[in-house]
């Protein structure tokens, strides 16, 4: 590695093909990666915080090798994934051993503060809550829709009633497996009619928001102050009207497009006000060219960006973002930017793919540690 190069650790999960493409980018730029799957520890990773006279080492061992906390530079908060409970932990034992394992991973994530984030923990958590976003954007001066949170059913049939065209969110998305199908909830159109009895509509708060109408909508990835913008017109797709994401394509793209400047400053207010560095938002811009902010997601999905719109080279961007370490990042466009296409053909999905799916399921001594212990103490 050269002087300039930067240990990065991807917390993230198995098969996450972000992860495994940044990983390939990063690393033919000269720079240590580390992805790191939360559910790992403390099966096959390990921590050693040791502490004395002498100062300390502090150390985290990883299927991936061994290394010292201070080395590294970037943490990029992809996908965080809890710890796991081993299974031959005595079921007496579970409840112990959980509280252990979620401190000492806590302990893990606050020694690595020195590191720049992408994003912090805190910060992510913060920006899961959709209420705590719409309050910020209104002060952060961004439209948004005429919106009711709240599962008090008089609250929300007078809602519906003031607005009929109307359409329901859940505060955070949800899958389940029905009828050996995996089913997940997207936005959908709601009216008073569909409302069930009051019992029900306490039971779970939901998000009730004005329908808006669109002449487009727009997917906006930031990275520092740097943003790559995707125009989508949902009417071209199934379901669109309510949620592109159902059944999206590339056909549903005309390309990149600009925000106005009071949007783009308003927009780095939100990412200020939350603890973000990065993030990915979307927009309705209604047929009178008002732009409506929906939400930013801390961790959105960016492949699909520079898939649908080449020009935009959001790989060589994040890279040189995580070489920056800057929050206030402005990507600056090489002569010959790493593109999506040449890291697709450079990574091997098949082999990557296997060796994740053979860290989910490693070999476990059957026998309980309670046993052990008994045992040891005969």
């Amino acid at each position: 590695m050269t002087d300039t190069s930067k240990t990065v650790f991807i917390y993230t999960m198995p098969g996450d093909w972000h992860a495994i493409l940044a990983e390939t980018a990063l690393k033919a730029r000269g720079h240590r990666v580390v992805r790191y799957f939360g559910s790992d520890f403390p099966e096959t990773a390990d921590i050693e915080f040791e502490y004395g006279r002498d100062g300390e080492t502090l150390r985290l061992h990883t299927l991936d090798g061994s290394f010292a906390l201070s080395d590294i530079d970037v943490v990029w908060n992809r996908r965080m994934i809890g710890p796991k409970v081993p299974p031959n932990v005595d079921p007496r034992d579970r409840d112990y051993v959980a509280q252990q394992i979620r401190f000492g991973d806590a302990a893990l994530r606050s020694l690595l503060r020195e590191a720049f984030w992408i994003n912090t923990h805190d910060a992510a958590r913060n920006a899961d809550h959709k209420p705590k976003q719409l309050q910020l954007a209104l002060r952060n001066g961004l439209r948004i829709p005429e919106t009711l949170i709240a599962n008090r059913p008089e609250a929300i049939r007078r809602f519906l009633d003031k607005n009929p065209d109307a359409i329901h969110k859940p505060l955070i998305g949800a899958s389940w497996e029905e009828n050996d199908k995996t089913l997940s909830t997207y936005t959908a159109r709601v009216r008073l009619e569909d409302l069930p009895a009051d019992a029900l509509l306490r039971a779970a708060p939901g998000i009730f928001q004005a329908k808006v109408a669109k002449q487009y909508e727009v997917r906006a990835q930031f990275f520092g102050a740097s943003y790559f913008a995707l125009k989508i017109d949902s009417s071209r797709i199934e379901y669109g009207e309510m949620d592109w994401r159902l059944h999206q394509h590339g056909g549903m793209t005309d390309g990149s497009v600009a925000l106005p400047e009071a949007v783009h400053t308003a927009c780095l207010r939100q990412m200020r006000s939350l603890g973000l560095v990065a993030g990915a938002f979307d927009f309705i811009v209604t047929p009178d060219d008002e732009w409506i902010y929906l939400e930013v997601n801390e961790a959105g999905q960016f492949i699909f960006v520079e898939q649908w719109c080449p020009e935009l080279t959001l790989f060589d961007a994040f890279c040189a973002f995580v070489e920056s370490g800057d929050p206030n990042f402005v990507y600056a466009r090489p002569a010959s930017p790493q593109t999506l296409e040449a890291l697709q053909e450079a990574a091997d999905p098949d082999r990557v793919c296997a060796e994740d799916e053979a860290r989910r399921a490693p070999p476990v001594d059957p026998t309980p540690v309670a046993e052990k212990a008994t045992a040891c103490a005969a």
